[in-house]
């Protein structure tokens, strides 16, 4: 048990450090031009590197949900098997988007953390308003269960939606730093001919 709760800690902590890091980097470069231009500066760099860190997000959550389920015996909801249908996934696309460094895999992966984001969406709102709760949800676990509550607040579609805005970021990063290097791609093509 003592193993479980340092996870599910670890786990919130983690969820938690997601969700700040993208507020930060959101707020910044909305407000400060100069923020705006160090975080697009640095892009090119984290462009490279975007979907293999979308990856580790993606396997990470991926882990973690089995953790809950084969380890904890947190027995997953409707909503989480939806949820997990948009995560697990993205741990395959991704690494082999990465592998292949294939700048069109954020196009193909988007998809899945947008759909998995609504679920998890609807599902806190379910955790929150369980009388919303339909009846589908109601057959085998609720929906409304709560396996964990770290911080007051940090639930399992909590996380979840952490993970998912992640990888959407992450994403649109890989896409942006590809549309750079395709049309660096063209210039030195361009200037050769």
């Amino acid at each position: 048990m003592e193993a479980t709760d340092t996870t599910l800690a670890a786990l919130a902590i983690l969820a938690q450090i997601t969700a700040g890091v993208i507020a930060i980097a959101l707020v910044a470069a909305l407000v400060s031009p100069g923020a705006r231009k160090a975080l697009v500066g640095s892009w090119r760099t984290l462009g490279t590197q975007a979907t293999w860190l979308a990856w580790v997000v993606a396997a990470t959550a991926t882990g973690g949900s089995l953790y809950f389920s084969e380890i904890a015996d947190y027995v997953p909801c409707q909503l989480c098997w939806y949820q997990r249908i948009c995560m697990y996934p993205l741990s395959i696309i991704l690494l082999v988007g990465a592998l292949l460094k294939d700048r069109r895999v954020s196009l193909y992966a988007m998809v899945f953390p947008l759909v998995g984001a609504a679920i998890s969406i609807h599902h806190i709102y379910i955790e929150v308003n369980p009388d919303k709760e339909g009846a589908a949800c109601r057959a085998g676990i609720p929906c409304s269960t709560r396996w964990i509550d770290e911080f007051g607040y940090v639930t399992i579609p909590v996380m979840a939606l952490s993970g998912f805005a992640l990888i959407a970021v992450l994403m649109v990063v890989s896409f942006i730093a590809g549309r750079k290097a395709d049309a660096a791609d063209a210039q030195g093509s361009g200037a050769a001919g």
